[in-house]
C-alpha cells in the first residue's frame, strides 16, 4: 500500500516535494472514501448470495437518494439544453447505475481482494486519460509513479497465488 501511495504522490506532484498541500478536510474525505470503497466491496457479499445485484443496487440508490431529498426540494431545477439533460441521463445510467451494477455482479466471480487490486489502477487510469484527452505533460516522476502503482497491483496478487499453490501441493502430497 505504501508503494501505491508513493506512486500516487509522484503522479500528483511530479516528484516535487513542495508542490503538494493537503487540507485536513481533503485527508479526512480521502481516507473516508478509501474506507467506504473497502466496505462497499465487503458488505454486499452476504447479500449477493441471497439477492440479485439489480435489487440491491435499486434499493441502495433509492435509500441513498433520500438523503439528498431536502436539497432536491430546495434547489431550483437547472436550465439545461437537450444535450445537458442527455448528459445527466448518461452519467446517471451508465456512469452510476451500470457501473455499480457491474461492480457488484463482479463480486460473484472475483474475490474482494481481486477487486481491490483492480481498484488500485484508478489513479493510473485517470492519469492516462488526462494525458490523452487533456494533453497533460507526463515526465519521468509520473512514469515512476505509474510503475509503482502497477507494481502494487501485481504484488497484491502474488500472495493469493502463492497460498493456492501451497494448498494444492499439500493436497497432492496426501
Amino acid at each position: 500500500m505504501l508503494i501505491a501511495l508513493l506512486g500516487t504522490y509522484l503522479l500528483v506532484t511530479k516528484g516535487r516535494l513542495d508542490s503538494l498541500q493537503l487540507a485536513p478536510g481533503a485527508v479526512f474525505w480521502g481516507v473516508g472514501a478509501g474506507v467506504s470503497q473497502a466496505l462497499y466491496t465487503l458488505i454486499p457479499i452476504p447479500l449477493l448470495k441471497k439477492y440479485d445485484a439489480k435489487i440491491l443496487i435499486g434499493w441502495a440508490m433509492l435509500v441513498g437518494s433520500l438523503l439528498f431529498m431536502p436539497s432536491v426540494v430546495t434547489t431550483p431545477i437547472p436550465r439545461l439544453n437537450v444535450l445537458g439533460w442527455l448528459s445527466v441521463g448518461y452519467i446517471s445510467i451508465f456512469g452510476t447505475m451500470f457501473a455499480y451494477l457491474l461492480y457488484l455482479k463482479s463480486l460473484n466471480y472475483l474475490l474482494p481482494a481481486t477487486t481491490g487490486m483492480l481498484s488500485s489502477f484508478e489513479p493510473l487510469t485517470a492519469t492516462f486519460l488526462s494525458i490523452i484527452l487533456l494533453h497533460t505533460a507526463f515526465g519521468l516522476p509520473e512514469m515512476l509513479g505509474g510503475a509503482m502503482i502497477l507494481a502494487t497491483a501485481f504484488l497484491q496478487a502474488l500472495p493469493v497465488h502463492k497460498v493456492k499453490r501451497v494448498s494444492n501441493i499439500k493436497k497432492a502430497a496426501h
